[in-house]
């Protein structure tokens, strides 16, 4: 039988293996996420093709225009990372800097009273 002893040691390494094994999990999973990450139609192996319903135009309507702000800021990283970027990448990227100068404009327009209070608490 064994003693106390060496079972209190065979239950510490066990934790600490296990412990390892998680530490390991993190530190190795947000590079196989992102590597899991195929954009759609890639033309890789197992990268899923858009939905038609997900498209603008199967559904009838236009996307919203582009800004022009967006249109300049998109020249300006096509001009220093343009010969990385497909035209699609491209667009998409035009698009998100377009829905953050919107998303900018709405929060400017928003007006705070001075009795309204942060959404969080701040600790040091």
């Amino acid at each position: 039988m064994p003693d106390d002893r060496e079972t209190r040691l065979s239950e510490r390494r066990r934790f600490l293996k296990l412990l390892g094994l998680v530490g390991m999990s993190s530190a190795l999973s947000p590079p196989v996420l992102a590597f899991a990450q195929v954009p759609p139609g890639s033309g890789r192996p197992g990268a899923p093709e858009p939905a038609a319903s997900d498209s603008a135009g199967a559904q009838g309507t236009k996307p919203p225009e582009i800004s022009d702000e967006a249109r300049t800021l998109a020249q300006v990283v096509a001009k220093r990372y343009g010969a990385h970027l497909t035209p699609e990448q491209l667009e998409a990227v035009t698009r998100e800097i377009d829905n953050r100068v919107t998303g900018g404009k709405k929060l400017r327009e928003a007006k705070l009273a001075n009795h309204d209070e942060p959404d969080f608490t701040f600790q040091a």
